[in-house]
């Protein structure tokens, strides 16, 4: 079954302090079923990356392999559909940033499940009608 795939837990695949059970059950799903992300993602996983580097949380050598293997994921990238106030209502109807609203939309778009780490977004699923991977 495809689904809709959230930055973080691409990130808990390559940083093994926010790997869980959870994660590691999707990463083996990804090898065998097509994920979906809008086009926002590999910008949030980099920022992501380059936050726990400044923070020291990673050396520049762990960031840098960290960046290496997220560089070779190949999901399916999808344009954003949603209009600047089309995002915004969504990620105030439900409780989000604009960031996860565009894996929600994308979500919904595509009727997939979401497989996702973050806990608004988690949350938020339900209310909008959309499974958790």
């Amino acid at each position: 079954m495809a689904f809709v795939l959230d930055a973080s837990v691409a990130v808990a695949w390559v940083i093994s302090s926010q790997s869980t059970p959870y994660t590691r059950r999707i990463r083996v799903l990804a090898k065998r079923q097509p994920y979906h992300v809008p086009s926002i993602f590999h910008a949030e996983v980099t920022n992501v990356l380059v936050t726990l580097q400044r923070r020291a949380i990673l050396t520049a050598s762990g960031a840098e392999a960290a960046a290496d293997v997220l560089g070779r994921l190949a999901p399916v990238v999808h344009p954003l559909e949603l209009g600047v106030r089309d995002l915004r209502d969504l990620a105030l109807r439900h409780g989000l940033s604009a960031y996860d609203a565009s894996y929600l939309a994308l979500a919904m778009q595509l009727r997939l499940a979401v497989a996702c780490g973050d806990r608004p977004l988690r949350n938020a699923l339900k209310g909008a009608g959309v499974r958790l991977a």
